[in-house]
């Protein structure tokens, strides 16, 4: 397979050459090796230095195959309007499992159906119980956590087991409509677990096409259980729910749960490194505009990564050629990290979003055209309320080292993170 791999790499790169010379046409610079997969392991700043050190626009080897990286938010939200037609998304590819894959992958009238049905049942649904729900359970989880570990650290799996479950049940609840301790709740577990077990799995097989059958066939039979005010609840009143859409809605509480547990465990990081923020989100009684402001710049500093083409139709942008089969990565982190996007980009500043939120062409989180998230808001809104029903009964505090390290698919806390929960001398009400 990795021989595959260097054939298809050459081919792409010997015709690229070949293109630019033909079109005088000029690739990206950039050196082929080492690996910018494996420099980047070792130095997480080193695509910003590349762009500092060269141009926003550069070339590298990495995971075996050929890639352009582009920074800076004004100029890949440019490239990817303008040249949304010659590149696709690249993300888990379903289509084995249900028709049309995923709404991120999906182009044309396909992709318009689905996302206004998805909207729509957004719209519709009231998220404020759902979200009181969830900061009360957050807060009654955080005391049994609190009483078994006392005043010291919670070891990173338990920590990982509390905010897993936490995340799997309010997903449950406000977009499946199942309440955790439901009828059908411990089989939906079962069959998630099948599905992807101890993580998301990137290449989908026969025991996830099985799985997504199960789920599926427990949600049709528990519709009667399923509670109106939640999003499947809302399609289904619709009557939206085929195949392709009920796929979607599986895979994401399968990649969100993955994703926002992880998500938490960066809250967790930064309120224990400024316990200072989290006193002012405690005394916060009627607004949640300081906790909203904590998640969206723990966003810009460390959750939004990226986002990936694959070129399918040779292009020219900035002056260079983005040759077909190449892969494209819209390196949104680093685009966070730009003095001309944000003052002192490396500095934990909440504060920066509190008087107004900056435009896309300066903070783009959830994606940066037109396959954005549809789960931005509920996601900052998510975030904020665990921040307060964690910061109105504890303070945290960890000792050992701050640094993040490369996960399977995101850069994580290291996974040494212990955080101790102290009790607040007197405990905020939710």
């Amino acid at each position: 397979m990795e021989n595959d791999k260097t054939i298809a790499y050459d081919m792409i790169l010997a015709r690229a050459k070949l293109l630019s010379l033909y079109r005088r046409q000029p690739l990206p610079p950039g050196k082929m090796k080492p690996g910018l997969d494996e420099i980047e392991a070792a130095n997480r700043l080193a695509l910003i230095e590349n762009c500092i050190n060269q141009v926003p626009i550069f070339k590298g080897r990495a995971w075996g195959a050929f890639w352009i990286y582009v920074i800076g938010l004004p100029r890949c939200r440019k490239i990817l309007r303008d040249h949304e037609a010659d590149m696709r998304p690249v993300t888990i590819d379903t289509k084995s499992i249900f028709p049309e894959g995923l709404l991120r992958q999906m182009e044309g009238d396909v992709h318009r159906t689905y996302r206004t049905q998805l909207f729509q049942a957004l719209n519709a649904v009231d998220f404020a119980t759902g979200f009181e729900t969830f900061g009360r359970e957050t807060a009654s989880k955080l005391d049994e956590l609190a009483a078994d570990f006392g005043s010291g650290p919670v070891p990173p799996s338990d920590l990982y087991g509390f905010l897993s479950d936490l995340v799997f049940n309010a997903f449950f609840r406000m977009i499946l409509g199942i309440q955790p301790d439901g009828s059908s709740a411990d089989a939906l577990r079962q069959a998630y677990h099948q599905l992807g077990g101890n993580g998301l799995v990137w290449t989908p097989g026969l025991r996830q096409e099985q799985a997504v059958g199960s789920i599926a066939d427990i949600l049709q039979t528990a519709a009667a259980e399923i509670d109106r005010n939640s999003i499947l609840g809302q399609l289904n009143a619709q009557g939206c729910v085929d195949k392709i859409m009920m796929g979607n809605l599986i895979y994401m509480v399968e990649m969100g749960r993955y994703d926002t547990t992880a998500f938490l465990r960066w809250l967790m990081w930064f309120a224990a490194k400024h316990p200072d923020q989290g006193d002012r989100i405690a005394r916060e009684q009627s607004s949640s505009s300081f906790a909203n402001a904590f998640v969206m710049e723990v966003l810009r500093l460390e959750q939004a990564e990226r986002l990936v083409r694959r070129v399918t139709r040779d292009f020219v942008a900035d002056g260079f050629l983005f040759p077909k089969g190449a892969m494209v990565r819209f390196c949104i982190w680093e685009s966070h990290k730009l003095t001309d996007a944000h003052d002192r980009p490396f500095e934990f500043d909440p504060s920066r979003f509190l008087d107004s939120k900056p435009g896309p062409d300066r903070y783009s989180p959830f994606g940066a055209d037109r396959h954005q998230c549809p789960f931005g808001t509920f996601s900052v809104r998510f975030g904020a309320t665990f921040l307060q029903a964690l910061s109105r009964k504890y303070r945290l505090n960890a000792d050992g080292p701050n640094r993040s390290v490369r996960g399977l698919y995101h850069w994580e806390p290291e996974n040494t993170f212990c955080p101790a929960l102290t009790p607040r001398d007197t405990a905020v009400p939710n």
